[in-house]
């Protein structure tokens, strides 16, 4: 048999379906190229905005957001973390802006006392004049301890150790000297991972809170609900209001009530408790107290129990 021979009609075609192809695939390709093009542009300018926006709060005095647009998860996800840092940013300067304040404050005092002594000394009342220094020198100095320590707990790197909360606990209370005897309530082998010295710090500040606002009454309890070590302060003072229950932890805020005993705090012994108590993944809250004042509850994991290896297993 000869060789068929193909239509040139069916060649021809051929040949058309291949240019078609090939040109359908050159089109999708230059107009992703340039969708591509478009899409960085466009990522481009809105990050130059961005960039723009963040100068402009850099440069001004009062805190600033950067607006969010329908912008792709990244960018958005970005955008998010920008104003969570401006955010953390502006409340560090409101504090430092709060600090600076309350340092003034007694400096000033100091200041027009001695101007006073100075002006008239043949009538100035040394006595008096003297205890209002002292007063004063008090507050800077609790201040001045508050600030090192918040400082420390940021950057504490401290032994971390397996601490027997209900011992540390009793062994605290007995070492104070407080006028207002404490009740202890202790649950044995609470056991917690902890810096000790930091967790002491919580109770401290926790007692001393309670010691001002107390009428008769302070207990202490330790015990555990679960895998959960709780500490409890309690008095039977004028409790906290609703509305303060959670801005009494915020540094530098003092409630309105006259505490009893002991003058105003430095409105920074709850703002470390809670600190530490985060740094130890815990959490610290607030409630009414059975007596009828506030009762600080106090909650840290426990520490993981260790089983004793059997003899001979390796």
């Amino acid at each position: 048999m000869g060789s068929r021979r193909r239509s040139p009609w069916r060649l021809g075609a051929r040949h058309g379906v291949e240019h078609r192809e090939w040109l359908r695939n050159g089109l999708t390709a230059v107009a992703a190229t340039a969708a591509g093009q478009m899409l960085v542009h466009r990522l481009l300018q809105r990050i130059a905005a961005i960039s723009e926006e963040l100068a402009d709060i850099n440069a001004g005095e009062v805190y600033g957001q950067i607006a969010q647009h329908h912008d792709p998860r990244q960018v958005a996800q970005l955008v998010g973390n920008i104003n969570a840092t401006l955010e953390l940013l502006d409340r560090e300067r409101q504090f430092a802006s709060n600090v600076a304040h309350e340092i003034r404050s007694p400096l000033t005092g100091l200041r027009l006392e001695l101007e006073e002594a100075l002006l008239h000394p043949d009538q100035a009342d040394y006595p008096r004049m003297i205890d209002e220094m002292l007063h004063g020198l008090d507050r800077l100095e609790g201040l001045a301890t508050d600030l090192l320590l918040i400082a420390r707990c940021r950057t504490a790197q401290a032994e971390w150790a397996e601490v027997d909360l209900c011992r540390m606990v009793t062994e605290d209370v007995l070492s104070r000297s407080d006028p207002i005897p404490v009740e202890l309530s202790c649950t044995p082998g609470v056991m917690i991972n902890a810096m000790p010295t930091q967790i002491s710090e919580v109770l401290t500040n926790l007692l001393n809170n309670a010691q001002r606002y107390a009428a008769h009454r302070v207990h202490v309890r330790v015990g555990r609900t679960g895998q959960v070590a709780t500490l409890t302060v309690s008095d039977d003072g004028p409790g906290v209001p609703e509305k303060d229950k959670e801005r009494i932890f915020d540094r530098l805020y003092r409630l309105k009530v006259t505490p009893r005993r002991g003058g105003i705090g430095t409105g920074l012994g709850l703002a470390i408790a809670r600190e530490i108590t985060k740094a130890h993944h815990g959490r610290i809250w607030v409630e009414a107290s059975p007596s009828g004042g506030a009762r600080f509850v106090v909650e840290l994991p426990l520490a993981q129990v260790r089983i004793p290896a059997e003899p001979g297993s390796h």
